[in-house]
């Protein structure tokens, strides 16, 4: 039997669709009842300042049981006054709310900061992009 391999720089949605059709069959077939990653639901948390300009932000998902930390940015001016963790811990109460027992995030240069809220990282990735470290951190919420 002769398999045909290709690689799409850019596939066609049709072709995502079928290997995420795949997977989740597969994923459903070993997991009975789990919802399929897509229907993870996407939030934000904000702050603003009293002229209504962001001053920080956190977007995050929910799936699975857990709370995927996605991004977080705190502006210059608001750094080290405490923005960042209330942000975290909004983002956590509102997954835990959403059946999140455990929090994972990416960083290459908050790993201390995630470390003071009680995160430990659980893996690391060399050079990407090259001469940094990508550490994957996780908390039990």
């Amino acid at each position: 039997m002769h398999l045909d391999l290709k690689i799409l720089e850019a596939p066609p949605a049709d072709q995502i669709q079928q290997l995420n059709h795949a997977l989740q069959g597969y994923m459903e077939s070993q997991l009975p009842g789990l919802l399929p990653e897509s229907e993870d639901k996407v939030f934000m948390v904000c702050k603003h300042d009293e002229q209504g300009n962001l001053v920080g932000g956190l977007l995050a998902s929910c799936y699975w049981n857990g709370l995927e930390i996605d991004t977080l940015w705190v502006a210059d001016s608001e750094r080290g006054k405490g923005v960042g963790s209330q942000l975290v811990e909004s983002a956590e109460s509102y997954g835990a709310k959403n059946g999140a027992v455990i929090a994972f995030l990416k960083t290459m240069d908050a790993k201390p900061f995630y470390e003071k809220l009680g995160y430990e990282v659980y893996g690391v990735l060399e050079d990407r992009p090259i001469g940094t470290l990508l550490y994957h951190m996780k908390k039990r919420i």
